[in-house]
């Protein structure tokens, strides 16, 4: 099977000495990133709580979202990127690539799906109804929280499976 190269891109080369560093950082702010969107949600869903004649009910379906975001990142960073690249299709292959690629597209699909649904629900719920500035906050903090873990998400994604190499070869098979 022939490859044809689509894109070949230089990344800066880094010393080796910071590569490790460079591991633990990007950690870090996936897990900043995380965190700061599930604060932000809980902070819209307490000030949603607490204020008197809430024009807007705060439901399960705010939930879903974040949720959605949360096994989808769970999801996507659970595959090796070295699965990716099993070449044996054939009869004689374990077809693990296959199983991986499905499984890295579910988790995608539902990363996707939360960040769409965060911005469907803040249509719905606060844009289309014109509901108060105040108000409307709470329904910015979803999309915010959803967005968030999408960050962080492809943030673990690159600092897990980089392989320290200063080239990345995007393929078309």
């Amino acid at each position: 099977m022939t490859r044809v190269f689509i894109w070949n891109c230089q990344l800066p080369r880094v010393p080796s000495g910071w590569r490790e560093h460079l591991h633990d950082f990007g950690t870090y702010i996936s897990g900043a990133l995380f965190t700061i969107g599930w604060w932000f949600f809980i902070d819209g869903l307490v000030m949603a709580r607490t204020t008197p004649d809430f024009p807007v009910k705060f439901g399960f379906e705010d939930w879903i979202p974040g949720l959605l975001c949360t096994i989808g990142m769970i999801i996507t960073n659970s595959i090796d990127l070295s699965l990716l690249r099993e070449d044996s299709f054939g009869y004689g292959g374990s077809g693990l690539a296959g199983k991986a690629k499905l499984t890295l597209f579910i988790g995608i699909a539902l990363l996707a799906g939360g960040v769409a649904g965060s911005i469907t629900i803040l249509t719905i719920k606060y844009l289309v109804p014109q509901v108060d500035g105040s108000v409307l906050y709470i329904g910015f903090t979803n999309v915010i929280q959803a967005t968030s873990v999408l960050l962080a998400s492809i943030a673990l994604w690159l600092v897990h499976n980089s392989d320290y190499d200063n080239q990345y070869n995007f393929v078309l098979n």
